[in-house]
């Protein structure tokens, strides 16, 4: 089986990759600059800009010309900033969804005809809890979430014909030993020094030290999914099975003290 994970770099990517090449699969991870980084990898590593047509065919391509096909498809590109509707510009969202939609998208569309050809394949997007919820300060992030679930749900209907699996992974923030800020999550420029948006990011960081999910459990989870023959929609992990059903049923109020008690937290 062959196995292409775009932003290979990340804590996730980089587990996930080494679990899977463990497995026996042939995996091809991809980051922006591969320059002196191979080593750290135990699996191909290949240089993609996910913003660039030019560039993610031309990955596509090379994986192509060595292996002949690719089986699996795992998104796992992902930018994160934190910051009022009023203190981004619309430019630094407009970057967010250049990497977090239109990256996934682009990359998508280049290897839905390879696995439309060999018939059959699947294409794995990593959302979040943040596809759920709507969270203060983090409106660019979890809207694109957002629109990471419709597109991926979109998709898994237009792929059921060629028998292409489309799965949506919702984990929450896994815990990691790093900055609470840095590449995958940063402030929106210029924000104010009483912002709340500060007092967001260490929110964040104390939920993430919390968490009880890890990227070798999440990597895990995805492993079994892609082994099975018959892939679920939506794969919820940890606190995002219970908001999950919370968002059926619940009243906003109900949405409300939830978002209330993260604030306060």
């Amino acid at each position: 089986m062959v196995v292409l994970i775009t932003g290979a770099s990340g804590g996730l990517g980089q587990v996930l990759g080494g679990l899977l090449q463990s497995k026996g699969m042939k995996v091809y991870g991809t980051m922006r600059n591969t320059t002196g980084r191979e080593a750290d990898f135990p699996f191909s590593i290949l240089p993609m800009e996910a913003t660039s047509d030019e560039s993610v065919q031309a990955c596509i391509d090379q994986v192509i010309a060595k292996e002949g096909r690719i089986d699996v498809l795992i998104n796992c590109v992902n930018q994160m900033i934190i910051g009022s509707v009023e203190e981004q510009t619309v430019e630094e969202v407009e970057d967010l969804f250049r990497t977090n939609i239109f990256g996934v998208m682009r990359v998508c569309k280049a290897v839905i005809p390879h696995m439309r050809k060999q018939g059959k394949g699947t294409i794995v997007n990593m959302s979040s809890l943040g596809g759920l919820l709507a969270v203060p300060y983090m409106s660019a992030y979890t809207s694109a979430k957002f629109c990471l679930e419709a597109m991926s749900e979109a998709l898994y209907h237009e792929m059921k014909p060629h028998n292409i699996d489309v799965v949506i992974m919702q984990p929450v923030a896994m815990y990691m030993d790093r900055p609470a800020t840095g590449g995958h999550l940063r402030t929106v420029e210029n924000v104010p020094a009483g912002s709340f948006t500060n007092r967001m990011v260490e929110i964040m960081a104390k939920d993430t030290a919390a968490s009880k999910l890890t990227p070798e459990m999440v990597s895990e989870k995805i492993y079994q999914v892609i082994s099975k023959d018959k892939k679920p929609l939506r794969v919820p992990m940890d606190k995002s099975k219970a908001v999950s059903m919370l968002k059926r049923v619940a009243p906003q109020s109900l949405i409300n003290k939830l978002i209330g008690n993260l604030l306060a937290s």
